[in-house]
This record gives C-alpha cells, structure tokens and sequence, in this order.
C-alpha cells in the first residue's frame, strides 16, 4: 500500500488532460474526506463524468474503485489516530488565549501552509500559459470584496506583458463590456462567496461570445467554476467577518512570476520601456539620453 503522502500527491501531479485537472483539484480540497463517496458523487462535484473518475483512478494504479476508497479510509484513520495530529490541533479554548494580532497571523500561516500541501500544479500552469498568451488580451474582474484582487492583477500584469485590463464597477454592475469581449480575450474572474449572480452572468455572456475563462474563487468553487477552463481555489479562513484574501493576494503574485517565467526577455524589455517612460515622459531614447 503506498503512503498517504504518495496517494496525495499523485493525485494533485498526475493530471494532465482538463477534466483530469477537475478532478484534481477537487480531490486536493479538503484531503481525504474529498475522496470519500461515490463514483457519482465524485464525478458530480468535480463536473466530470463517473467514467473520466475511474479512468483516472485507474491511471494513478487503482484499477477497481474499491481499492482507492481502502486506501482513502487508511488515510482517513491515520488523520483521526495520529496523537500528532492532535497535539498539532489546538483546542478552541487555547487557541483564544492567544493575542487577536498573533491568532490570525497563525491562521494565515495554516491556510498557505493547507494550499501548499493541496496545490495542483497542472490547473496553476494552465491558467499561467493562458495568461502569458500573447494572441490573447487579459480583461480581469471580481465582485464587491474581490474587485482589489482583479485590479492587483491587471496592474502588475499589464507592467509584464501588453492587453491587460481591468473592468472596473465603480457605480453599480454593468453589463456594457460584453460589447467588447470576443473569442481573443481570457476573462479572469475572482468571485467568492457570498457568490455574485451579475458575475455568473456575465461570464456566462462573455463564454457566449467566445471567450474563455479562468476563475480564482473559495474552497466552495463558485458557480462559475463550470464555465472555467481551470480553477484556483482558496481557503477564507479570517478572524475577519469578511473573510480572508491573503491566499489569493499570493495566488495573484505567483501567477505573476509565472508569466515572467514564460518570457523573461520580453517583460524586462517591457519594465525597462516603463521606467523610461516614468523617469523622461513619451520621449525616444535619443531625447532622454541628451
């Protein structure tokens, strides 16, 4: 029997194919008890078929449903038995004895610590390809809480690469630039919960008109998540009534340094250009160097 360790990690590396990244990214969520169920029920969650699910299993060396639950409910006990886990696991009572201020820096540590463990990298690097697209334009947008987290992403990213923008809301939701969304442009969405209705809609006009669509939400997958090519979750995890946006906010970040990765030469280029810009004004290089 291999070692929870290796039944985890096969399951966030071993997908290649989109519903395989689903299927991924749905078992990462919340480790083992995401793998406990049916077929149907798996399938149901991750939006795949119960075929695709046995297909992958099959592949990750479980030729029969039966043995992957076995080997799921091994983990399952590990977690529930280990004395380790539960000397890790503060109580309630001990966890409040703690100073506000350092309970929540705890908190967040735990959450990128959680996503680490749980991260699929196939979803991360198609949604990092798509963005580092240059026949692609990037428009970006998110809801009441997350709109910060689409306008981080249009600025650093526009400082990268050319055809970003951000789609702001300032006065109310507006469905106007639909008018200018086509089969050439990526829609990046942030939407978590409470979900916003005008953002499904207008991802479901924006997917209408040919583009395509990734989506960085909560635990939970916004609805959304159907209409996305991949998907980047995050826990909310906050002493905040609001919720937590520490791991997105890194998740943006990454994304980032991704698309650097893709093409180093052309974003220094692109950066080098910017500073020139800032320090001289709309000049050619021969007027700024006099």
């Amino acid at each position: 029997m291999k070692t929870s360790e290796d039944l985890a990690s096969r399951l966030r590396n071993s997908a290649v194919s989109a519903a395989e990244r689903k299927l991924a990214a749905a078992f990462a969520e919340n480790f083992p008890t995401s793998a406990l169920g049916t077929v149907e029920s798996l399938a149901t969650r991750a939006g795949v078929s119960g075929p695709t699910v046995l297909r992958y299993l099959a592949k990750l060396g479980f030729p029969r449903f039966a043995e992957f639950q076995a080997a799921v409910m091994q983990e399952v006990d590990r977690q529930l038995g280990s004395p380790l886990i539960q000397m890790e696991t503060p109580s309630e009572d001990a966890a409040n004895e703690e100073h506000l201020y350092r309970r929540v820096l705890l908190m967040q540590a735990e959450s990128f610590r959680r996503m680490a463990d749980r991260a699929v990298p196939a979803e991360f690097d198609k949604i990092a390809d798509l963005l580092a697209d240059p026949k692609l334009s990037v428009k970006t947008l998110g809801g009441r809480y997350s709109r910060n987290l689409a306008q981080r992403l249009s600025l650093q990213l526009g400082q990268v690469r050319a055809g970003v923008s951000l789609i702001d809301q300032p006065l109310g939701f507006a469905y106007d630039p639909l008018l200018d969304i086509g089969p050439r442009d990526l829609l990046v969405l942030f939407d978590y919960r409470r979900y916003q209705g005008e953002l499904l809609r207008f991802a479901e006009g924006a997917r209408d008109a040919g583009a395509r669509i990734v989506l960085l939400t909560d635990l939970w997958r916004s609805p959304i998540a159907a209409l996305a090519e991949a998907v980047l979750t995050a826990p909310e995890t906050s002493a905040s009534p609001f919720g937590s946006r520490v791991v997105p906010t890194a998740q943006v970040e990454a994304l980032v340094a991704a698309v650097v990765e893709r093409d180093r030469d052309a974003a220094r280029k692109r950066l080098a250009r910017i500073e020139t810009l800032r320090r001289y004004g709309p000049h050619d290089d021969e007027d700024a160097d006099d």
